[in-house]
């Protein structure tokens, strides 16, 4: 399943062997470049899923309604805020739900508590290699891993740029690169009109995770990647590592997860 960033490069993913597309929904997302309805539906491919990860208040649900009835040639949605699944659970539609909450489904528990009510679940890839294996080997139905692309750091429906440039009198930008002072870490940021995303500055290459059963589908995210990198990782996924990229928390624990019992 590939994120698109890049409505041109279509036809090149194509011809790699991509079969599922994402499209981030225009006025429902934060941290992607986005598609309208419109331009989502006169794409021509079959297996088209949409993303919606803001988190929405009363507004945003009821727009987020107004809409259902236009989603049907839409195979799924990829969703963020439980307000998408209550919307959508009583409905009679063949429309699949993805869970997609990037910090929280990171224990076999809660996950298999949503895999009852969805039909699968993006699986946090801020966890180890053997932890990824215990939850894929432990999870009720087949689940989704993030393979490939910046990893998602935070998300805050504060406009963090534009205030931060309003308070210190800098020119205002929708995207910025900052580094943490102390630890000299860098993050790529993100901003729109309903928050901030945060991103890492290394390309997150979980390669190893293909090795993994009990997949419904490997996530890549095109967002911020190169289209020669994109591509020479989907022609090769098991092609060297290069300089922009690392194995993100496969090999190291982080301290702020749910763990499992």
């Amino acid at each position: 399943m590939l994120v698109i960033d890049n409505l041109d490069y279509l036809d090149d993913y194509r011809k790699v062997g991509v079969s599922t597309f994402l499209f981030p929904l225009k006025d429902f997302c934060v941290g992607y470049n986005e598609f309208s309805l419109e331009e989502i539906k006169n794409v021509k491919v079959s297996n088209k899923y949409v993303l919606v990860n803001r988190v929405l208040d009363c507004k945003g649900i009821d727009e987020f309604k107004k809409i259902i009835n236009d989603l049907s040639d839409i195979k799924g949605i990829v969703f963020e805020d439980i307000g998408v699944y209550q919307s959508l659970k009583d409905l009679d539609t063949e429309i699949e739900l993805i869970l997609f909450q990037n910090h929280f489904n990171c224990n076999s528990e809660s996950i298999n508590f949503w895999l009852d009510r969805v039909d699968s679940v993006v699986v946090s890839n801020e966890l180890t290699y053997e932890e990824l294996k215990y939850i894929t080997e432990n999870a009720n139905k087949e689940v989704i891993l993030h393979i490939y692309g910046y990893n998602q750091a935070m998300y805050s429906r504060r406009k963090l740029l534009t205030n931060f440039s309003q308070e210190f009198q800098l020119v205002n930008k929708k995207q910025n690169i900052i580094e943490d002072k102390a630890t000299h870490i860098k993050f790529r940021v993100f901003e729109n009109d309903y928050g901030t995303v945060m991103y890492s500055d290394k390309i997150f290459n979980g390669k190893r995770l293909t090795n993994l059963d009990n997949i419904k589908r490997f996530l890549v995210n095109s967002m911020m990647v190169s289209h020669k990198d994109l591509i020479s990782f989907l022609k090769d996924v098991n092609r060297p590592l290069n300089d922009s990229e690392d194995e993100g928390f496969l090999d190291k624990e982080t301290i702020y997860k749910l763990k499992e019992r």
